[in-house]
């Protein structure tokens, strides 16, 4: 996390696990949480050929951009679908 978006957090909380492409490869990603975020935007090493912009949404409007089909990336879909529907009430 501080690679990618120069941010460490204070409490990360396991939310579940997903494979990749069932049925044709095995891979499996856990998604997590991430709470108390400490941002530390000189610490971003990206790739040279990695573009992301960061930003802070409410998650209402992200479920939004989900449903519209804005945000179309299966494991952080899920990962927000998830966490939305799981564990807001847990």
């Amino acid at each position: 996390m501080l690679e990618e978006a120069g941010a460490t957090a204070r409490r990360l909380e396991r939310l579940t696990t997903i494979y990749t492409t069932p049925g044709f490869i095995d891979e499996r990603i856990h998604l997590f949480a991430a709470f108390d975020l400490v941002v530390k935007a000189e610490s971003q090493r990206r790739e040279p050929d990695e573009f992301m912009e960061l930003r802070s949404l409410p998650l209402s409007q992200v479920l939004g951009m989900i449903r519209d089909g804005e945000l179309v990336d299966g494991k952080t879909a899920v990962a927000v679908l998830f966490f939305a529907g799981f564990h807001l009430k847990l």
